[in-house]
C-alpha cells in the first residue's frame, strides 16, 4: 500500500458508501411514499429519509474533503508518483459525481418552490421579510 493510498483510500471508499446510502434511501423513500396515501404519512417518511440522506451527504462531504487534503498533501512531496496521484483524483472525482448524482435523484421527491407559493419560513429568524 502507497503512501496516497493509506491516507485516501478509505476517504474516497467513504464517499462512494454515502452515494449508496443516499440512492437506497431514494429507493426506501420511492417505496413508501407510493404505498401511503396518507399526507401526514408521506410526509412523516419524507422527514425521516431528509434526515438520513442529509447526514449521508455530510459523511460523503466530509471525507471528499480529507481525501482531497490528502491528493493536495501528495502532489506536493518531491517523490510524488503522478500516476497514483491521477488514479486517486479520477476515483475522487467518479465517487463524487456518483454522490451528486445521488443527491439528484433524490432531490425529484422535493418540490420545488415557486414564486406563486407563500413563504414557510416567514416570520422565522433569517427570513426575509417582503
Amino acid at each position: 500500500m502507497t503512501r496516497l493510498s493509506r491516507r485516501s483510500a478509505h476517504d474516497i471508499r467513504a464517499v462512494d458508501r454515502a452515494a449508496t446510502r443516499i440512492e437506497e434511501q431514494s429507493v426506501i423513500l420511492e417505496r413508501h411514499l407510493a404505498a401511503e396515501g396518507r399526507a401526514e404519512e408521506q410526509l412523516r417518511h419524507l422527514r425521516h429519509a431528509t434526515g438520513l440522506i442529509t447526514r449521508s451527504a455530510n459523511d460523503g462531504v466530509q471525507a471528499y474533503r480529507r481525501a482531497s487534503v490528502a491528493i493536495r498533501a501528495e502532489t506536493e512531496r518531491e517523490d510524488a508518483d503522478p500516476d497514483e496521484v491521477r488514479r486517486a483524483t479520477e476515483d475522487l472525482r467518479t465517487a463524487r459525481a456518483r454522490m451528486l448524482a445521488a443527491l439528484e435523484v433524490a432531490g425529484r421527491h422535493y418540490p420545488a418552490a415557486t414564486a406563486d407559493e407563500p413563504d414557510d419560513r416567514a416570520g422565522l429568524p433569517g427570513a426575509s421579510a417582503e
